[in-house]
């Protein structure tokens, strides 16, 4: 029978350590060959880690380190991957890896071992090397930025130099054919001061942009050269006078009666006065300006190429009086060419300045006669033309708003109070009902149908806190635009008609208030109401005209929608109730 020997049976699997003096293994040491032996299954992959480790001890000049077995073993799988070994891996499976570390961490002990100085020598030349063509490289890529900028600059001065070239070339011929225009003027002067002419004067103080700038009133200045009306003296002279500011009557008045005094002047008698209107007109171009305005809509129309209608509402107007509404897109003949654009560029970058600046171009062109010709106020009576309501708009101001794009828009108004103590309550909600078109409200029902009461009442509490911020205190209205939605039709508990009258000396309003079970009986008994009225108005004694008929149709097309929301409720509600009964009881 064989017997282990003591030492051998106390060693475990893990105790296989072995030392290793400047880089060199001793193939002969006991601990060494018991390593070999354990594991001498796997030495081929050992002895090349060895011989790695064995190299980088020399390398570094490292007189002793004391190999762990366990850790080598272990670590063997990694090597075998990556077939490389740095300095960690070696600290790894050392016994005494701090002092490995501090010894490895000594300046210039890679230099150490025995091609030390050669590699030293390699690595001074390397880093010199590596200065020199950085230094090369620094000044190389400076000098190509200097170049740059130096080929920019003067790219930019032959632009420049052309530029001017061009702008000289140009001047010099307006130059040429003042001169000529001149002459044939100085030439032909005195036929033309005896014959029938007209003076066209555009008033402007001849200064520099710098001190045009500085003068305060400037255009009433201008306007001090007003006196060239007096040109009219000479028979055979017409004048045109192109202000710069609209003139009122008053002051057309008062220079229309001082030139016609100038016969009465001449002869003594004041009865001599001649109206001199017909020899001078007094003109202020409408685009000063609409210019603004133009440009302004046609940033909206770029920027919402969705919307077909755009309305125009007054600051100081009330009722639908300071409101018109244009339909652009159905007018606008370039609309395709610009959804084309925009889906060309993408979202993101339509929404960049250079994107839009062609389209821009193309819409401002078309936009001003499209406005001109197809612009609609809503009160006729208060503006009978679009271009009194544009002159209107434009001296008081007012906002440019988008109208909603959509087949059913419904409005909304809201009355609300603040009271002095600062607490904000809404008073009513209703639905308006339109007679004399879509813009001026006729009355309203109640309750409202379009949206959720506790969505719209959220929304108005936060308009009526912005107006306690700003100290207002007192009733208000708050008129909204909605797009229907289908909704139930909360029950009131009492029901009837009250009049109600305004006033008794024109007696051509009055009010009328229906309360009824729900929604669709109250309309009918509203329209019923407004037909009765109607007949007795209309009746052969009788001379009154009303405009119920416009708002019996309105209220018919609110039934239509209101059965219909109804309808579709009350299937929502039974197909609701068939699921309940289908589910099985548990």
């Amino acid at each position: 029978m064989k017997v282990a020997s003591p030492s051998r049976a106390l060693k475990s699997l893990w105790d296989y350590d072995f030392v290793i003096y400047n880089g060199i293994i001793d193939k002969t040491a006991p601990d060494f060959l018991a390593f070999q032996e354990h594991f001498n299954l796997s030495w081929g992959s050992i002895f090349s880690l060895l011989e790695h480790i064995e190299k980088f001890l020399r390398d570094y000049a490292i007189p002793e380190v004391k190999i762990k077995g366990n850790n080598l073993v272990a670590f063997l799988p990694e090597f075998e991957l990556k077939n490389k070994l740095t300095r960690y891996d070696l600290l790894s499976v050392s016994e005494n890896p701090a002092l490995i570390q501090m010894m490895l961490n000594l300046p210039g002990q890679k230099y150490k071992g025995p091609c030390g100085k050669l590699k030293a020598a390699s690595k001074i030349q390397a880093t010199w090397r590596c200065y020199k063509a950085r230094k090369f490289f620094l000044a190389f890529r400076q000098q190509k930025w200097a170049s740059g900028v130096i080929a920019i600059a003067w790219l930019l001065h032959c632009h420049r130099t052309r530029l001017k070239n061009i702008l000289k070339e140009s001047r010099e011929r307006h130059l040429q054919n003042f001169r000529i225009r001149a002459k044939h003027l100085a030439a032909n002067w005195k036929r033309i001061r005896t014959s029938r002419r007209t003076i066209i004067h555009i008033p402007s103080l001849g200064y520099s942009q710098p001190v045009r700038q500085n003068i305060a009133d400037f255009n009433t200045k201008q306007n001090m050269q007003l006196g060239r009306l007096c040109d009219i003296l000479d028979a055979n002279v017409s004048v045109i006078y192109i202000c710069s500011h609209q003139m009122n009557d008053e002051l057309l008045l008062y220079y229309t009666k001082i030139l016609s005094l100038q016969a009465a002047v001449k002869s003594g008698n004041l009865e001599d006065r001649s109206d001199l209107q017909d020899r001078f007109k007094i003109i202020t171009p409408e685009a000063i300006n609409i210019f603004t305005m133009i440009e302004q809509l046609s940033q909206l129309v770029i920027d919402h190429l969705e919307i077909h209608r755009w309305l125009f509402k007054m600051d100081y107007e009330f009722g639908g009086n300071g409101t018109a509404f244009c339909d652009i897109l159905s007018h606008l003949k370039c609309h395709k060419w610009v959804l084309k654009e925009s889906s060309r560029y993408g979202h993101e970058d339509w929404k960049k300045k250079w994107a839009q600046e062609p389209a821009l171009l193309k819409i401002s062109e078309e936009l001003a006669g499209i406005v001109a010709q197809h612009a609609q106020p809503v009160s006729e009576k208060r503006f009978p033309t679009w271009r009194k309501f544009l002159h209107t708009f434009l001296s008081q101001g007012g906002v440019v708003e988008a109208y909603p794009p959509a087949e059913s828009v419904t409005n909304l108004t809201v009355d609300m109070l603040i009271e002095p103590n600062g607490d904000i309550r809404v008073l009513s909600m209703g639905d308006q009902f339109h007679a004399e078109g879509p813009f001026i409200s006729s009355g309203t029902t109640m309750p409202q149908t379009s949206v959720d009461p506790h969505v719209l009442s959220s929304l108005c509490l936060q308009i009526g806190n912005a107006c306690k911020m700003r100290n207002v205190v007192g009733y208000f209205s708050i008129d909204l635009v909605t797009f229907i939605d289908p909704s139930t039709m909360e029950q009131q508990d009492r029901q009837g008609t009250i009049f109600i009258l305004y006033e008794h000396l024109k007696r051509d309003r009055l009010g009328m208030l229906t309360i009824g079970e729900d929604l669709q009986g109250v309309l009918m008994t509203f329209a019923r109401n407004l037909f009765i009225i109607h007949q007795e108005i209309s009746a052969p004694n009788m001379q009154g005209e009303t405009n119920f008929k416009t708002t019996i149709n309105d209220i018919e097309v609110i039934l239509g929608v209101t059965e219909e929301n109804k309808m579709r409720f009350e299937e929502e509600l039974q197909s609701k109730d068939n699921k309940n009964l289908s589910k099985p009881d548990k």
